[in-house]
């Protein structure tokens, strides 16, 4: 009798050292785990950092330079360490294109016009350097080979970061020129600015091409809403931006109502020191009308055709004036074709 209690004790005590065994193997096993995943969780951030950094460097030059863009980014990029190693980005891994948050895809090389820098930092090549993009090497993750079925285990992991930097246009003011002011012998100039008047009729009436517009930029919308709650406002406030109309006709007006109002407060919101309000203008070219025949676009706001948006113009807004005479000072008018990469706003954001 005690003999047999004796070997059952026994045996207990062997099935709890085996049990004990097990434990402790799952339990660093799980260890492991957590330890090489936080590992990864820590590198996968360097990574989005180095993104971050590239693109960011990328979409700060000109976006018209493929070359110089690719090599910034990559300068950047090796600035930052994932896992202990510099980050290797190649020429592939940055790419050069439109962002459009509304769009599906948001990001596309197929639109225009060209405003951000994709860069995507990664370590996923099996087997190979951190130069050369190769996998993470993890610390514990080769003892799952102690394992039955455990195989290699899991000596090294894949990761990757995004990162999209975005150049945002500068501020698009629903004022619009006619083309003719882009070829003056003499533009407006800080020590020579011009004034551009609201249509005016009679005597005082101003040359066709120094009077200036309204636009919702709309296909079909004659903006002739032009209270301080209109679109016009909006746009000028820059609550709304303006949608891609490169090169599509759009509609105009004349008139002068409380949006002269809306710009002066604005223009006095928003300009520096120097007294001046950096913004970007539409330009149009002469309209055809149902018969045909040309229509010229000065003066810009006649009615009813629309009008080819053909360039803009990166312009120095210097005084608004309302009253009897109401109009605006330009001190500067740099003329240029759609999708021109000056047009982007000098400081880039990250959009993801």
């Amino acid at each position: 009798m005690d003999a047999n209690r004796r070997i059952r004790k026994s045996d207990h005590r062997g099935f709890a050292v085996v049990y004990l065994a097990l434990m402790i193997v799952v339990l660093v096993g799980f260890v492991s785990l957590a330890v090489d995943l936080g590992y990864m969780y820590v590198t996968r951030g360097q990574l989005q950092n180095a993104a971050d950094a590239a693109a960011l460097a990328g979409a700060a030059m000109n976006l018209g330079d493929s070359a110089s863009v690719k090599q910034k980014a990559i300068e950047f990029a090796a600035k930052n360490k994932a896992a202990g190693d510099d980050v290797a980005v190649t020429e592939g891994d940055v790419t050069i294109g439109n962002w459009t948050p509304t769009a599906t895809p948001r990001f596309s090389t197929a639109r225009f016009p060209i405003n951000s820098v994709r860069v995507v930092a990664r370590r996923t090549v099996a087997g190979a350097s951190a130069a050369e993009q190769g996998k993470v090497q993890l610390f514990f993750g080769k003892i799952f080979a102690l394992l039955p079925g455990g195989g290699e285990g899991w000596p090294e992991m894949s990761a990757s970061a995004e990162a999209i930097a975005l150049r945002p246009p500068r501020p698009t003011i629903p004022i619009a020129l006619c083309e003719t002011p882009c070829t003056m012998a003499t533009p407006p100039s800080v020590a020579a600015p011009v004034k551009f008047y609201f249509k005016q009729s009679g005597a005082t009436a101003p040359p066709p091409e120094f009077t200036v517009g309204w636009t919702d930029f709309s296909f079909s919308s004659q903006a002739t809403d032009l209270g301080p709650k209109s679109d016009i406002a909006k746009y000028i406030h820059d609550e709304m931006h303006p949608p891609d109309v490169c090169n599509k006709g759009i509609y105009t007006n004349n008139g002068v109502g409380e949006a002269v109002q809306e710009l002066k407060q604005e223009y006095e919101s928003q300009r520096d020191a120097d007294g001046k309000w950096e913004v970007i203008v539409p330009v149009l070219a002469a309209g055809v009308d149902k018969y045909g025949a040309p229509v010229a676009s000065c003066p810009p706001g006649d009615q009813p055709i629309p009008y080819p948006l053909t360039m803009y113009a990166i312009a120095w807004i210097t005084n608004v004036e309302k009253g009897a005479s109401p109009g605006v000072t330009f001190s500067r008018l740099d003329c240029l074709p759609c999708g021109d990469p000056s047009l982007m706003g000098k400081s880039p954001v990250l959009v993801k």
